[in-house]
């Protein structure tokens, strides 16, 4: 699976960063030296080992050692809170923990019986928590348990498995959910093998492909079509920063000018693209430029129609879920393949898509999408139950709703456990929520079931408007009432500031629905007050108390002013404000009095 990584010379570069290239010699060298620290610890194959680390380059030397040594990776996030990563510790049982030193100090976690603990430090100086000065406290007292000291000392492996059994675990995802209901699902060698054939396939990868990928390599679209797939085609992979709002312009110019091929994206990231991209219309209008592949989430259609018309390139819509390693049905990217709106076809995988007594529908009809192949995962770790209720006959039952058309292209209409029962009807949220994005004034739309004394559930909407557009709640409901049933117009229409988002831009429905049973509704301007307002939506963007800030701070005074926060702090003004600021302008807004200067400025 890996034999490319080792016939690679030794000056191509393996991932390039924005200021440094790690080349396959380094990374040949650094897997060889981190076997060796495996063998130090008796990590065996068959062993399973937890990452945690947030370094790019050493995370994913970390990760393709593994693999090739056939130990189970146990990939976990480093911001994880303490209840989740006690929760994988202790339902995995790894042989050994690699994780940040400052997410050790967050878990509480110096040792366990049972597992080795090794922190990282990127730079061991910088670092002043109360583990770190532990560790420096006990160095002459004791073994140090810092990972790099202990790489620096091991001795590289005399050599490196050439091939593993196709039944051993290669790595373990947890997914997202309360830490009661998260599952691990696990990820076999010939699972993975299966699909990166596929995926170098589809793509149409080879040795001079440039792949950028900065999705976290904590979830399945980021390690897997990052570093992973690089590693298995031989190409390169570009992660040059952290994606935020501010660095979308210096992302466009890096596409140009390092003849990226291929670009992974997460649909919200295509959003922003299309609202920050004056004068970078032909950011991908060069010869090397393959494909926009969008991955982890369902794609709006005026996102897609958007998107298209300003780059004048076509979106591949990837549909896959943790459980198949990464993809499974392909939009794109080359004719044939792409019909808009659609997830594509199956590749390399069948699909049936079954009514509720598990009888497949006809084409055009709306059923459970079921998907069958070598690519499907072994099981959720430890969990049988689920592992049963999931997977039947080979069949790996996704839960999400779809229809197949009379040319084999599927279309995802829902999730099945989303359906929303209002007086014994069902209504399937999806489709309210393609009629809500048709109004000229919504940004964003999440429709969801909310509990009713009389009917069960009632249907309700939380919708986001575009900047300096307005519209009643009244509105909204008309405009409904003229794509939908009178069954099937929301009882209720929020208007909100944002739809809560988690790290895959997924909406967060639980979250929402804490929020709209509080009735959080959208402010209206106060435009007497507008140095008060700036510094209530700061307070609540930089979650810090209104009363530290001041018209004078910014972003290098309020402690919680960091790249995400900059966003919310933009999104909440535009929201507030009903305006609209341009790519230089966001860049540029640094502080609260250029905040304040600018809405002024367009409030005239």
């Amino acid at each position: 699976m890996l034999q490319n990584l080792f016939s690679q010379s030794s000056t191509k570069i393996f991932l390039q960063t924005e200021n440094k290239s790690y080349s396959y010699q380094w990374l040949q060298e650094k897997i060889k030296k981190i076997s060796g620290l495996f063998e130090s610890l008796n990590i065996r194959q068959g062993d399973r080992i937890m990452l945690a680390v947030s370094d790019e380059s050493e995370m994913s030397a970390l990760f393709l050692a593994a693999l090739a040594n056939g130990i189970t990776a146990v990939i976990a996030d480093p911001e994880s809170k303490e209840p989740r990563a006690a929760s994988i510790l202790r339902r995995t049982s790894p042989k050994c923990l690699i994780a940040d030193i400052t997410a050790l100090e967050n878990w509480k976690i110096l040792s366990t019986e049972s597992t080795t603990v090794l922190s990282y430090r990127k730079n061991a100086a910088s670092t002043g928590g109360i583990l770190s000065k532990f560790l420096q406290k006990q160095k002459t007292e004791q073994p140090s348990n810092d990972y790099l000291s202990l790489l620096e000392k091991a001795n590289p492996a005399a050599s490196i498995p050439e091939s593993r059994p196709s039944s051993v675990y290669a790595y373990i995802i947890f997914t997202s959910g309360t830490t009661a209901d998260s599952k691990g699902v696990a990820i076999t060698h010939g699972n993975l093998a299966a699909h990166l054939a596929t995926l170098k396939k589809v793509y149409d990868l080879n040795p001079d492909s440039a792949l950028l990928n900065q999705l976290m390599l904590c979830h399945a679209d980021g390690c897997i079509q990052g570093p992973l797939l690089s590693a298995y085609v031989g190409c390169t992979w570009h992660n040059p920063f952290r994606f935020t709002i501010e660095k979308i312009p210096f992302l466009l110019d890096y596409c140009f000018a390092n003849s990226i091929t291929h670009f992974f994206a997460v649909p919200a990231m295509l959003n922003l693209f299309t609202q920050f991209s004056d004068n970078y219309e032909d950011s991908f209008q060069y010869p090397e430029f393959k494909a926009i592949l969008s991955v982890s989430a369902h794609l709006d259609a005026p996102v897609w129609d958007q998107f298209e018309s300003i780059f004048k390139v076509g979106v591949c819509n990837i549909y896959g879920l943790t459980e198949t390693v990464a993809g499974s049905l392909f939009c794109g990217p080359f004719p044939g393949t792409y019909r808009k709106y659609t997830v594509g076809k199956p590749v390399d995988c069948n699909i049936r898509i079954i009514n509720e007594t598990g009888v497949d529908v006809g084409k055009g009809e709306i059923g459970e999408l079921c998907l069958n192949g070598e690519h499907i995962m072994k099981n959720y770790w430890d969990d049988p139950i689920r592992t049963t209720e999931a997977i039947n006959d080979a069949w790996f039952y996704t839960g999400d709703l779809a229809l197949q058309d009379e040319n084999g292209f599927v279309l995802i209409k829902g999730r099945k456990k989303n359906l929303v029962i209002c007086g014994g009807i069902n209504i399937q949220p999806e489709e309210v929520t393609e009629c809500l994005l048709k109004h000229p004034a919504i940004s964003e739309s999440c429709v969801l079931g909310m509990p009713d004394e009389v009917f069960g559930e009632k249907l309700v909407a939380a919708v986001v408007l575009k900047s300096a557009h307005a519209a009643t709640s009244l509105e909204i409901v008309e405009h409904c009432r003229q794509f939908l049933e009178e069954k099937k117009v929301p009882a209720r229409i929020y208007i909100v500031d944002a739809l809560p988002k988690g790290v895959s831009g997924k909406v967060q429905l639980n979250a929402l629905k804490d929020q709209l049973s509080k009735e959080t509704l959208k402010p209206n301007p106060v435009n007497g007050q507008l140095a008060e307002d700036v510094l209530k939506i700061a307070a609540e963007s930089f979650q810090i108390p209104a009363w530290k800030l001041s018209i004078q701070d910014t972003s290098q005074t309020v402690g919680g002013w960091d790249s995400l926060a900059h966003l919310s702090f933009i999104t909440s003004l535009e929201h507030h404000f009903r305006i609209r600021f341009s790519t230089a302008e966001v860049i540029t807004m640094n502080s609260l009095r250029r905040a304040t200067e600018l809405i002024k400025e367009k409030h005239g």
